[in-house]
């Protein structure tokens, strides 16, 4: 009986890529995926004395996750900053509550946030309103932007493009800002 394979959470998989071997000519592929791994098992007619070699996802530089397939950019994806996403999500939220439940809001508790709040509720309750409607439109237009990018710079997976929506939905420029700034690997065209 063998032990199971550590589940070190902070270690994300990557993909399985499958490439040629240059040393046993470009019919034999290798299968890569990193480290080696006692418990990894090669697919069918793979080599199992196959050179590892990092594939295509993992951690970037700033710590975000990505993903992708060994076809390259079609399924890239890039999660966003965690701070930035807990940024808005605490401003969408308390904007919520501003909005739709101004009367359980504990303004004396809240220092110089509560004593601002309670002068916008009180006085322009209805800008607060409209601002708020106006956010989620604007998040509903960054998202399909986004679905547009992903065509326009190649990521074809629908995976991909879903996560790149929701995620341009519920977080907006945080986001986008990602996609935005991401520039594919052209192919050489011969």
């Amino acid at each position: 009986m063998t032990s199971p394979p550590d589940l070190n959470p902070s270690v994300i998989p990557r993909p399985l890529v499958l490439e040629p071997d240059r040393a046993r000519g470009p019919d034999r592929e290798t299968c890569s995926q990193g480290p080696p791994n006692p418990h990894h098992r090669h697919p069918a007619g793979m080599a199992g004395g196959a050179r590892p070699r990092p594939g295509p996802a993992g951690r970037s530089p700033r710590g975000a996750t990505t993903m992708a397939t060994a076809a390259g950019a079609t399924a890239y994806f890039q999660r966003g900053s965690l701070f930035w996403f807990t940024v808005i999500t605490l401003s969408f939220g308390y904007h919520t509550w501003v909005v739709f439940w101004p009367q359980s809001i504990p303004y004396q508790s809240l220092g110089p946030l509560g004593s601002f709040t309670q002068y916008l509720v009180d006085h322009h309750h209805t800008l607060l309103s409209n601002g708020y409607w106006l956010a989620w439109l604007i998040h509903v237009g960054e998202s399909l932007y986004a679905i547009v990018l992903c065509k326009h710079k190649g990521i074809t997976s629908g995976r991909a493009r879903l996560l790149w929506f929701l995620q341009t939905f519920l977080f907006g420029i945080a986001s986008l800002s990602i996609l935005i700034a991401y520039k594919p690997k052209r192919q050489k065209q011969t």
